[in-house]
């Protein structure tokens, strides 16, 4: 059955780009600076959507489970009303992603169980605070996810090479195989449509495809109880780390936080790669960018595989990636 849904998602993203560009739905017309890396013409932002009829499919006929759906559905259109210009203010769109996130955190019952700090483990015990920690962790790995998404393919593959792990990695750990093989297809076929420049996720498909990941890994985690915590903040540093990191450079600058920008790491590699190879050829160089940030990604994932239950050497893991980024930006910058 899953197979005709595949060849339908095929079918629905070509029938869908061809309505977008015939009558200029969710297209960008006006391409902001910051964009301009990912396209030089409209940008037609129906990914998010594409990969929202995949939920509804599952949630609504697999697994039947409509409360998670309406989690999903509700952030994907807090992004949609992004994409089209209805919610402007980043302020007021990260309220109501508070909003959401906290309710439904306290609805689906999502919760960390151990972070491996002692006294933050006491602090999860209680229901209030725990809420709240989960909230403010799945915040910064939407928006994280949101900030990395400049670079044709990169956040898609990044998630990508997160659920190759998963699929490939365990065998005797509790995992949503089917989930996890029936979203991977889906991305698949969305990750080649967005290397081509004509279909991007938008902030509705990034912020759709992150918290579905974030609760996801939260939920692997609290089933599985004996890996390392850690273990899926390698997994998902990446994004946590640019926002965090984006927003001291910003406010060390003295520039907004929020302030969309084009000094991200996969900007400068971007630009680098450019300058190297002689080429303004934006779909090669978006695919090179994204190949190599990821790959390196998908090395340390396959390293810490190894030590899932070594928490003193995920963090060095944590560590070491941590400082390679900022001497690598630190280089890339002074080049720009």
């Amino acid at each position: 059955m899953f197979t005709y849904f595949i060849v339908f998602h095929v079918f629905l993203s070509l029938i869908s780009l061809f309505f977008c560009r015939k009558f200029n739905i969710l297209v960008d017309q006006k391409i902001e600076k910051h964009k301009k890396f990912s396209s030089s013409k409209c940008s037609h932002l129906i990914g998010g959507s594409l990969l929202f009829i995949f939920f509804i499919y599952y949630y609504s006929l697999i697994e039947e489970n409509l409360e998670i759906l309406y989690l999903l559905f509700s952030i994907y259109f807090l992004g949609l009303m992004s994409d089209l210009k209805k919610i402007n203010s980043v302020s007021l769109r990260f309220f109501i992603q508070l909003i959401l996130i906290l309710s439904f955190t306290k609805i689906l019952n999502i919760e960390i169980i151990s972070t491996k700090i002692d006294f933050l483990d006491n602090l999860l015990k209680y229901n209030f605070f725990n809420v709240f920690f989960v909230a403010f962790c799945l915040l910064v790995l939407v928006n994280g996810s949101n900030f990395i998404d400049g670079i044709n393919g990169f956040t898609i593959s990044y998630y990508l090479v997160i659920f190759l792990i998963l699929l490939l990695g365990f065998n005797n750990l509790i995992i949503d195989e089917k989930l996890l093989i029936n979203v991977s297809s889906i991305l698949f076929i969305l990750l080649l449509i967005n290397f081509t420049g004509y279909i991007y996720l938008g902030d509705s498909g990034s912020y759709l495809l992150s918290l579905f990941v974030g609760i996801f890994l939260i939920n692997f985690a609290s089933n599985n109880q004996s890996i390392s915590p850690y273990f899926i903040i390698v997994l998902l540093w990446y994004p946590c780390f640019e926002l965090l990191f984006s927003m001291l450079r910003r406010s060390l600058n003295e520039i907004n936080s929020y302030k969309p920008d084009t000094f991200h790491l996969h900007h400068l590699i971007f630009k680098k790669l450019i300058s190297l190879f002689g080429t303004n050829n934006k779909l090669i160089m978006h695919a090179i960018t994204t190949i190599s940030i990821n790959t390196y990604n998908l090395f340390i994932f396959t390293i810490s595989i190894n030590f899932i239950y070594n928490s003193d050497i995920l963090i060095a893991i944590l560590a070491v990636n941590i400082i390679l980024y900022i001497f690598l930006y630190s280089y890339l910058k002074k080049e720009n």
